[in-house]
């Protein structure tokens, strides 16, 4: 179906698939899967990622790739978030990644913050306040007010 749309998030605990469709300020989940592979485990100082979370991930990817294959979607958004961002061999494991087919964007601290305010306002377009976005590998904090993302900070 045209309409369809995937996004994959690879987060520090988790790998998700969401397959959605209608309109971007208010799509309908059609499917959702999330897979804990715990890529942020043990990393810190600049380690490298945990080779058994790293095959775990990719694993779900492929499976995320065929699904979405399968359901005859065309756009297919990938994103990393702090795990990957922060690991001394994330570049590597993109490239694993992009090895199935999946092109991967890999977002700073800010646009996870931004992703997460307008995420927030998608479900509550009058918010005013601070969203917090506790990951396994960062904390964003976004100030959202008048169906906007402010400022932004992304934290350790």
């Amino acid at each position: 179906m045209p309409d369809r749309r995937a996004i994959i998030d690879i987060g520090s605990n988790s790998v998700r698939l969401v397959v959605y469709n209608g309109p971007p300020r208010a799509p309908s989940v059609l499917f959702n899967e999330k897979v804990s592979a715990g890529l942020g485990k043990g990393l810190g100082n600049g380690a490298a990622l945990d080779k058994g979370a790293t095959r775990h991930a990719l694993r779900a990817l492929a499976r995320f790739k065929a699904v979405t294959d399968a359901m005859g979607i065309a756009q297919v958004r990938t994103v990393a978030t702090a795990a990957v961002r922060d690991a001394s061999d994330g570049k590597a494991f993109i490239a694993e990644i992009e090895k199935l087919g999946l092109p991967v964007e890999l977002l700073s601290g800010e646009q996870e913050g931004r992703a997460s305010g307008y995420g927030v306002i998608s479900a509550f377009p009058e918010a005013d306040g601070i969203v917090g976005d506790l990951g396994g590998g960062s904390l964003e904090l976004v100030r959202v007010r008048g169906g906007q993302v402010h400022e932004t900070v992304s934290l350790p």
